[in-house]
């Protein structure tokens, strides 16, 4: 349709209009090329009081909707005719358009949950869709959080990830967990979205715009992101270099991921992030990624019997600022970091994660993808687009993702229910991958959601292992002070505390390699030392 037909036909103006960004083509051109995937993210959320309705829980979304802010989420895909200057012609192009039709009826849906008392498997999968399972043990469960562990919900939780968001329409979702019982005391929701739109920080963004009680929104986002230093050119091909060697392979995994994606989850404080980083010297980031570290050594201890060699982690990495706090787009790269599981010791392994990641963030993480992804994406085929948002699949390089998303203040609340809980959902590529890990939360309090494919023997016992291995890091005297900063970091370096879920990982690095490859000297030319003078 060209944008003229689109601007008369719907009353659009140019404004309502928007480019997607080089992440979005990247996620976008890997769905094109595979059909029947997909990468979708989301949140389970949790607001206390009585059950909120499905007409209560749609009034309220339409009022948030009529907000000019929230203008982004009745965006859909389109392809339009745009007129290029620099080309002297017209072109189609794909485009975020404005809808203003939103049906509230297809966006907001309601799962019926089965009793308490009743099996979660097959009547929960029957609510919610096919390909509902077991979840999780009750053990898996936090103290104190209802519905934390509940077999009903990771069943459902299951079956929802199953079901690729609609991209014909302004691609999110919002399912509302009905419990049968009339005295529950919470209500449970799944906000769905693709990938394609929204990362995680403009998930974050969502949450406010759809919960938030006021205007102050804080995503700890930069002003500004400078260019990077000859130096952070070199570490950034370092880090691309490094990317090519494989990493630890794991028997634990039980084969090639196969299956559909399995749920569960643990929830804490984050006060009890923050005090073991303090009494270890390090930063909340560093006690996440260690635990992530030890609960893999305690899930297959048979793969840590011998050889001390790192099993490596892909970080989600934003390069948003604080002038994009509002887009629903994808602002993000990764690192590969490695996991210390060989180390027996959780201090040892605490302190070794956290020089790791100090040297990180010392090499200018994200810098150099800010500054010339945009340009190079403009260029790029889609096959090249679609390896970059395929990046995260390559597990012979990163065995796993490991997603820290910071957590976001309230209050948030739907029809005066207060939201206590928010547990992020990063994506999980069915058959190409075996295990994410993401942390989000709201207030003090934070979740970690495990995601793995069916096939990873005992993947239920992951999240519980991650809530152990805190505790034995908290128990634990110091063996090695490390000086890092504290959690918030400068500019875009904010890395590896930034992001989710499932990233434009590697886009510069992909092609750095290649460069590498051919030429090692390549990318360093322009800031080759000049002659002297005679």
């Amino acid at each position: 349709m060209a944008l003229l037909g689109a601007l008369r036909k719907t009353d659009y103006t140019p404004a309502h209009v928007r480019p997607l960004t080089p992440g979005d083509r990247a996620y976008l051109a890997f769905v094109d090329r595979n059909p029947g995937e997909h990468q979708d993210i989301g949140a389970l959320l949790f607001f206390d009081g009585p059950q909120v309705g499905i007409d209560e829980l749609r009034a309220h979304i339409a009022e948030r909707l009529r907000d000019p802010r929230a203008r982004m989420l009745t965006d859909r895909l389109e392809t339009v005719t745009i007129w290029s200057p620099e080309r002297g012609s017209s072109a189609k192009e794909t485009r975020w358009v404005s809808d203003p039709g939103v049906d509230l009826d297809h966006h907001i849906v309601v799962v019926d949950l089965p009793p308490a008392d009743a099996g979660a498997g097959a009547d929960a999968g029957a609510d919610a869709g096919a390909g509902a399972g077991e979840g999780a043990a009750a053990d898996a469960c936090t103290d104190g959080d209802p519905g934390f562990g509940d077999a009903r919900l990771q069943a459902a939780v299951d079956s929802i990830v199953s079901r690729p968001v609609d991209m014909t329409r302004p691609p999110w979702k919002l399912y509302l967990l009905r419990d049968p019982d009339p005295a529950a005391t919470r209500t449970a929701m799944v906000y769905r979205s693709s990938h394609i739109q929204q990362d995680g920080m403009a998930l974050y963004r969502v949450m406010y715009l759809l919960f938030g009680e006021s205007d102050r929104i804080d995503l700890g986002l930069p002003e500004t992101i400078r260019r990077p230093r000859p130096v952070e050119y070199a570490k950034f091909v370092s880090r691309g270099i490094g990317c090519l060697l494989p990493t630890r392979r794991l028997a634990g995994w039980g084969g090639p991921p196969s299956g559909p994606a399995r749920h569960s989850w643990v929830t804490t404080e984050l006060s009890t992030l923050r005090s073991i980083a303090r009494q270890h010297g390090v930063t909340v980031n560093d006690v996440y990624l260690a635990a992530v570290a030890g609960a893999l050594r305690a899930w297959s201890p048979a793969d840590w019997e011998s050889g001390s060699r790192p099993v490596h982690a892909l970080m989600p990495v934003s390069i948003r600022t604080l002038a994009e706090q509002d887009v629903l787009s994808n602002y993000n790269t990764g690192v590969r970091v490695p996991l210390y599981c060989g180390e027996p010791d959780p201090a040892r392994r605490l302190a070794r994660t956290a020089e790791a990641t100090a040297r990180m963030k010392k090499g200018g993480l994200g810098l150099v993808e800010r500054a010339h992804f945009p340009a190079m994406a403009r260029y790029a085929s889609k096959r090249m687009l679609a390896s970059v948002g395929s990046y995260p699949t390559q597990i012979s390089k990163m065995a796993l993702v490991a997603t820290n998303a910071r957590t976001i203040r309230g209050p948030l609340s739907v029809a005066g229910r207060r939201m206590t809980g928010l547990i992020g959902m990063g994506p999980l590529l069915v058959g190409r991958q075996h295990l994410a890990v993401a942390m989000f939360g709201v207030d003090d309090r934070v979740g970690v959601m495990v995601v793995a494919s069916d096939s990873v023997p005992n993947h239920d016992r992951f999240a519980q292992l991650w809530l152990d291995e805190l505790a034995a890091l908290r128990d634990c005297a110091p063996r090695a002070r490390v000086s890092v900063p504290a959690q918030r970091l400068p500019t875009a370096a904010a890395a590896v505390t930034a992001m989710m879920t499932g990233t434009v990982s590697g886009a510069v690095s992909g092609a750095v390699t290649g460069v590498v490859a051919r030429d090692p000297g390549g990318l360093l030319r322009p800031w080759r030392r000049r002659p002297a003078a005679a």
